[in-house]
């Protein structure tokens, strides 16, 4: 609990962790006043480090004894005859404590990843009972590698997705399942993205189940003994509140990680000669490598992940990094479009997701000339995302902006429906935070967001003082006669005219 001195909770506070306290010495004074109380709620799970994974065994209690450093799963922890999968030097009779050093871990009762499972967040564990097991018997451990992001999972009361019973989509924590509506039954799950822990009692107790993105068709693909799920909570990433968060990639010149490594943090235009890189490890970023110097020849895409081989990482048996360079961030809505002739000319495809296999759909698989108006994409030779890469950013970054009249503090906005672009107006409103009030610059046009393929024109044949402006895609749209004071029209030049001075507010 939190205990303040004043009401509201406020003042210097105090936590009380379970106990008895008969006197007043642990808040170091003779007479306390307590204004107001509250209890403190667990936080969810976290993960710093989760693309590099390391943890440290110890054969006994409190760090002691002989230790071991691992950096991947191990099946089974203790051989028959005392024999150890992990080093030769440093044989384990039993596994007393834990330093869980970056990632997030799964420890198992029993060898081959059966048995209770206890989660190891990054942290100290002195003995079996700082990680919640059951006894001290341990014998299989493993890390998480799932993508900690944008947790999504759906949980059915029926095996094998059963609709003749309920469901529930899951997107955040969930203290009691119970109270949803849903119940506690739970026999298949399908986790669509993140790494969830599911714990068999409310308040996250009980017996726990990790959860990685995937489909359990019964409780017994969880591990689980029935099929009671009381609360759940997904894993989230910490990475970017970290100070020791950072940009890194980590080439070996050898398979598996092995061998002589470098490592890069910042973009490199000419790596040693005498390096040859095997395997990589992406701890920070988005990177892309380079068979010739200067950021020259084939390129091989690496977002973060382990890559144990060439092959892994999509090159060839003989390919070679000269140059490695990081990919910036960026913001804007993805969207592509292709031609089917130089020059952004002949038919042409748009797409804004992902596109496994454009022949699949019909599509000619001949494109001469690509306009990337938003987002980073990376093409491929062939489906599937096979053969060559390239990776793609707009030539031209397209900035948003709301435009404010310097006279009235106005927004210039659309004002009409866009299925009748003749009756569409512009005009001045107040900020109401609409979409309609967003506007861009390209190739010499302004078009507003709700309509990118519209651009900002007279609302009329002639060029006047007077013409309204309007929205069109062509500059012919039949013009009107009427407008109100509101309305955006043409005017002759003044410099005295505030109403003519518009301030662009850059989003």
């Amino acid at each position: 609990w939190l205990i303040y001195e004043e009401p509201g909770f406020q003042g210097v506070p105090f936590i009380l962790e379970p106990g008895e306290y008969p006197d007043l010495s642990f808040w170091d004074t003779e007479e306390a006043y307590i204004g107001s109380m509250r209890p403190l709620k667990m936080g969810g799970r976290k993960v710093e480090f989760p693309i590099d994974p390391k943890v440290v065994i110890y054969e006994k209690p409190f760090f002691e004894g002989k230790c071991m450093e691992l950096e991947k799963e191990v099946c089974n922890f203790i051989m028959e005859g005392g024999e150890t999968t992990g080093d030769e030097h440093l044989p384990l009779t039993s596994v007393g404590s834990m330093k869980v050093l970056r990632g997030v871990w799964v420890a198992y009762e029993k060898p081959g990843f059966t048995g209770h499972q206890y989660l190891l967040e990054e942290g100290e564990y002195k003995d079996w009972n700082a990680w919640g097991g059951y006894s001290g018997e341990l014998q299989s451990l493993r890390p998480i590698l799932g993508d900690f992001s944008n947790a999504h999972m759906i949980m059915y009361s029926e095996k094998n997705f059963g609709s003749k019973g309920s469901s529930i989509d899951v997107l955040g924590i969930v203290a009691n399942l119970k109270e949803t509506g849903y119940g506690v039954k739970t026999q298949s799950v399908n986790v669509l993205s993140g790494v969830w822990v599911a714990y068999e009692n409310p308040d996250f107790t009980g017996e726990q189940y990790i959860l990685d993105k995937g489909s359990y068709t019964s409780f017994e693909d969880w591990g689980g003994k029935n099929c009671k799920i009381s609360s759940v909570q997904p894993i989230c990433l910490d990475s970017f509140t970290s100070p020791g968060r950072r940009n890194q990639v980590h080439l070996f010149s050898e398979p598996q990680f092995q061998g002589r490594s470098q490592c890069f943090e910042e973009t490199t235009s000419q790596i040693d000669e005498s390096f040859s890189a095997k395997s990589c490890r992406v701890l920070g970023g988005s990177w892309v490598a380079y068979d010739g110097e200067n950021f020259s020849g084939n390129q091989y895409v690496l977002e973060e992940g382990h890559y144990p081989s060439l092959s892994a990482m999509g090159c060839l048996p003989e390919a070679t990094f000269k140059s490695v360079r990081f990919i910036d961030f960026e913001f804007s809505e993805p969207t592509i479009i292709l031609f089917e002739r130089e020059d952004f000319k002949g038919k042409k495809i748009e797409f804004s997701t992902e596109i496994v296999n454009l022949r699949s759909l019909g599509f000619n698989t001949h494109i001469r000339s690509v306009q990337v108006i938003g987002g980073i994409w990376v093409t491929y030779e062939y489906g599937n995302y096979r053969g060559r890469q390239f990776l793609l950013s707009p030539a031209e970054k397209r900035i948003y902006f709301r435009l404010r009249n310097k006279a009235t503090g106005l927004f210039m906005s659309t004002n009409g429906n866009l299925e009748d672009l003749k009756l569409l107006r512009i005009q001045v409103m107040e900020d109401v935070g609409a979409e309609d009030q967003i506007w861009i610059y390209q190739e010499g046009c302004i078009k507003c967001r709700i309509a990118e393929d519209c651009c900002l024109t007279i609302a009329g044949s002639l060029v006047t003082s007077g013409s309204k402006l309007g929205l069109a895609l062509e500059q012919s749209v039949d013009r009107g006669t009427q407008y109100d004071h509101n309305h955006l029209i043409l005017n002759s030049v003044s410099k005295e005219k505030l109403t003519q001075v518009w301030e662009a507010m850059v989003l």
